[in-house]
């Protein structure tokens, strides 16, 4: 009797196991396809700003509102 009810736990858990696996491949694949959907282009060096992270290279005069190279030492 007990072995019956532990087989029938186990078998009920695996299932469980590969329904949710299954379910986790194409809620990931949707969610890559919003993500990508939502990716926003940075602006290029040059380019008009108002906020640094507009700039690909994350850094904006504000007094100018232009996209700036970055020079590190």
């Amino acid at each position: 009797m007990k072995l019956t009810c532990v087989l029938i736990i186990a078998v009920l858990f695996l299932t469980a196991c590969q329904l949710t696996t299954g379910e986790q491949k194409d809620h990931a694949q949707r969610s890559a396809d919003r993500n990508s959907k939502l990716t926003r282009q940075c602006t290029p060096v040059g380019g008009s700003c108002s906020r640094h992270y507009h700039c690909c290279s994350l850094y904006c005069n504000k007094n100018i509102g232009q996209c700036l190279a970055t020079s590190y030492p």
